[in-house]
């Protein structure tokens, strides 16, 4: 999922568009025609640069779960990396 969509999800607004997510806040505007109150470029670029690093989350967790005692296998399985 892009982080565009994921921005979205957050704000609470059902965007739906075909293709590519739009890279700047001339492609928005073009695609938020017939959409209610939709956010601003700039509320929408607040939000994605507010979501979560899932990779660095993902380390995160993984390392947790060696201090806790569990195995590099047993982390593998679990996580899948």
């Amino acid at each position: 999922m892009a982080k565009f969509d994921e921005a979205l999800i957050k704000l609470g607004i059902n965007f739906g568009y075909t293709g590519n997510p739009p890279t700047n806040e001339i492609e928005y505007n073009a695609m938020k025609d017939g959409i209610e109150n939709p956010p601003t470029w700039s509320e929408v670029q607040t939000a994605i640069n507010n979501l979560p690093d899932k990779d660095a989350l993902k380390l995160s967790g993984k390392q947790k779960l060696l201090d806790l005692g569990l195995t590099t296998e047993e982390v593998k399985a679990l996580i899948g990396a």
